[in-house]
């Protein structure tokens, strides 16, 4: 390839680029004015509104975001809470693994072809079946939101911790399955010919020639999820589904203001003690 052929190839401005572009940013400026979405309107309006709220009124006490209230008895509360919540979140993390991993290979079309292999119309009908059932199974898990699931578990199991863990481990189970089959369908498939070409199982193939690979893939995911999973678990204390949760929608409809600070910092300083760990973990394995 001659110095011109680079210089075409590397322009970024070519006609097909432009079109995208030009489509791209029509439809945002097209939602933004269907929203009715203006910074202006957040700070020149909005911004004092939002700073009375966090300052409160002062003829309520405890209206006010700061200082955050730190009673020792309410702390004891609240960390327990907390640790209530980290132990949905792993119950869940564990529960959806159990349902994903399996499930991910059913909507790896690589993984399919060894799980089947042949090229005869009936299996070729049996592998599509299988993935659009399993892959209609995820997204139905992963599209509802845990909160939505969390309503239909409290309607099944009563108020408490059991209906938050099934309703994070039904959402993140549909997510992890998308993200899994992702790795899976990215590996390297010499390892794979390789390993077939002796006559090796599935079995075989999937511990010695797919998880290798999509080893690091797996861990990092499922640390990602287990942060969004604690994340989650403090929202649906809304609906009753037990953590931090309930404490703090309890607080923030009770006008608590500075309980509710004081559990935020709970949260975030965890979140980010979780995150730190994670950080460690991914380190050994990426």
């Amino acid at each position: 390839m001659d110095l011109v052929q680079v210089k075409k190839a590397a322009n970024p401005f070519k006609p097909k680029s432009i079109f995208w572009v030009a489509i791209f940013c029509a439809v945002l400026v097209c939602s933004w004015e269907n929203t009715g979405m203006s910074f202006t309107e957040l700070f020149t309006e909005g911004w004092p509104h939002m700073v009375s709220y966090i300052v409160g009124n002062p003829t309520i006490p405890g209206s006010s975001f700061f200082p955050p209230r730190l009673v020792a008895a309410d702390l004891k509360i609240y960390l327990f809470a907390m640790l209530e919540t980290l132990e949905m979140a792993s119950v869940a993390l564990c529960m959806s693994i159990v349902i994903s991993f399996p499930l991910s290979f059913l909507i790896s079309r690589n993984i399919l072809e060894i799980l089947f292999p042949g090229s005869s119309a009936l299996i070729k009908l049996l592998r599509r079946a299988i993935y659009l059932g399993s892959m209609l199974l995820a997204n139905v898990c992963r599209s509802i939101n845990e909160i939505v699931w969390a309503l239909l578990f409290v309607s099944a199991v009563g108020l408490g911790p059991m209906a938050g863990i099934l309703a994070l481990g039904l959402h993140t189970a549909g997510v992890l399955t998308k993200l899994l089959a992702e790795g899976n369908e990215a590996i390297d498939p010499g390892p794979v010919e390789a390993l077939s070409a002796t006559g090796a199982g599935f079995i075989k193939i999937i511990i010695y020639a797919v998880m290798p690979q999509t080893m690091p893939h797996f861990v990092s995911m499922v640390l990602y999820r287990f942060e969004s999973d604690v994340r989650s678990a403090a929202v649906l204390g809304l609906v009753g589904a037990g953590g931090i949760g309930f404490y703090l929608f309890d607080k923030v409809r009770s006008f608590e203001n500075g309980d509710v600070t004081t559990i935020i910092i709970i949260i975030v300083t965890v979140v980010w003690i979780i995150d730190k760990l994670s950080a460690t973990i991914r380190k050994k394995f990426i």
